[in-house]
């Protein structure tokens, strides 16, 4: 079970059901919009949470288009007619079904990178063309959430992170929250760049972050986590 806080700001914030990623689904005056979509075997579950809540997502965003996120964002846009949102550097690999495979942050995850990129065409999803794709922002006031999106790169190159209400950020595997006080993510195209993204996310005044997998982080193991390793870099 994952406990969200409460924004105080007429937002609710839940995970919508299990899955092979964190699939949030946030509303604001019976408006919602999904966050992240899991992969095509979790299709029936995301049908039945959403017919159980009584939600019609508006919108899609992904934090980034790896399979595990992106694998339902065709299937939401067809069904439920919601528009998909994604950051510009990864529109081309969402329109692929494709799925780049990060580095290892690690001696251990290295090596499951060598073997990932061995099996490649199983990590491939239908392709969906998105309907909105941005740079550094995007404002999700046309969706009537109070909150926005910003460019986070470092796991992927479109790395995105959703801030609802200044209080809650949704991450994606830019964080990671499987192990407790551990909120590094163990894939990353870039670690350097990563950092910088997470200065963005701390900025960003919020308080709790939902990871792509495992629970909430909380505002102080972030700093603690960013502050030993930027240290460690000189960033």
């Amino acid at each position: 079970m994952i406990e969200i806080p409460d924004t105080g700001k007429g937002t609710s914030i839940v995970r919508l059901t299990p899955a092979r990623c964190n699939i949030f689904a946030v509303t604001r005056n019976s408006r919602t919009i999904i966050i992240d979509t899991g992969i095509s075997f979790d299709r029936a579950r995301i049908e039945h949470a959403l017919e159980r809540k009584a939600l019609v997502p508006e919108a899609v965003i992904l934090t980034h288009t790896h399979f595990d996120h992106a694998g339902n964002a065709a299937w939401l846009q067809a069904e439920y007619g919601a528009e998909v949102v994604v950051q510009e550097a990864e529109s081309g690999y969402l329109a692929a079904g494709d799925t780049p495979i990060p580095e290892g942050t690690h001696a251990v995850t290295r090596g499951l990178v060598s073997l990932g990129n061995m099996v490649t065409p199983m990590f491939r999803y239908e392709p969906c063309h998105a309907d909105h794709v941005f740079r550094e922002t995007f404002d999700l006031n046309r969706f009537g959430i109070n909150g926005y999106i910003i460019h986070t790169p470092g796991h992927s190159p479109g790395g995105a992170t959703v801030v609802i209400d200044g209080v809650v950020a949704v991450a994606g595997d830019s964080i990671i929250g499987t192990t407790p006080g551990k909120p590094f993510p163990p894939f990353a195209d870039d670690v350097d760049l990563l950092l910088k993204s997470w200065r963005k996310i701390i900025d960003t005044g919020c308080e709790t972050f939902l990871p792509g997998h495992g629970k909430p982080v909380s505002l102080g193991e972030l700093r603690e986590e960013y502050e030993k390793r930027s240290s460690v870099s000189g960033g």
